[in-house]
């Protein structure tokens, strides 16, 4: 769709119709805008039910929110005996 409105952006130029250039611009615009916000959510939803936030998230633990990494066997024996 976007390529339709460049088209018609550049005919509508090359005709000296600046109004309707200036629509098919808006339009075209528009239509990335549109794209990338829907980018966007898909890995905002993404992140949410996976815990990661782009490719170099660390691992988080469900229960804590701390990195599963950070977790460290004598962290995990110390909350068990206070418990």
């Amino acid at each position: 769709m976007s390529k339709e409105n460049i088209k018609n952006f550049v005919n509508s130029l090359e005709k000296g119709e600046n109004l309707a250039a200036a629509d098919a611009f808006k339009a075209s615009i528009a239509d990335k805008v549109s794209s990338a916000l829907d980018d966007r959510k898909s890995e905002v939803a993404q992140s949410m039910f996976t815990g990661q936030v782009g490719a170099d998230a660390p691992e988080a633990n469900p229960f804590t929110g701390n990195d599963v990494a950070a977790d460290t066997p004598a962290e995990v024996a110390s909350d068990e005996v206070a418990q």
